[in-house]
């Protein structure tokens, strides 16, 4: 398990409780920036390096995937994960063929099941196929 931080992951989500349990799980781990929002998503993305986000998929102002597609047009090597309980595969497939999701994890998300997405997506040259939950 890295210790270093050398990673950040972004958390998009508009559930504040969500926010606050993601944060507090991988903060030792990676440098994690939390936003209540997909629009302050956008704003941190472009000021900060981002390795992974996390996405929600339904927030009232914008849904995950296309929040999702917003990241992958400012920077296409940030790997993409939804992690939502409300979901279409429909969605995440039609996603994946347009932009790329590297993976779909639903809610209640398991902190060892997760860490192990995110030190595969942090290895891999590039995820050829979505990891499914």
């Amino acid at each position: 398990m890295r210790q270093s931080k050398e990673y950040t992951v972004l958390y998009v989500d508009d559930e504040r409780a969500n926010l606050r349990s993601f944060k507090s799980a991988f903060r030792r781990i990676y440098n994690v920036i939390i936003a209540d929002s997909p629009l302050e998503g956008i704003e941190i993305i472009k000021e900060n390096k981002i390795n992974i986000v996390v996405s929600d998929h339904r927030m009232p102002e914008l849904i995950g995937t296309d929040f999702l597609r917003k990241v992958y047009e400012h920077d296409g090597n940030i790997r993409r994960i939804i992690l939502s309980g409300f979901v279409k595969k429909e969605d995440l497939q039609e996603a994946n063929e347009e932009f790329g999701i590297h993976a779909y994890i639903s809610k209640p998300w398991d902190f060892d099941h997760l860490q192990g997405i995110f030190e595969r997506l942090l290895t891999e040259e590039k995820s050829e196929h979505i990891i499914y939950d």
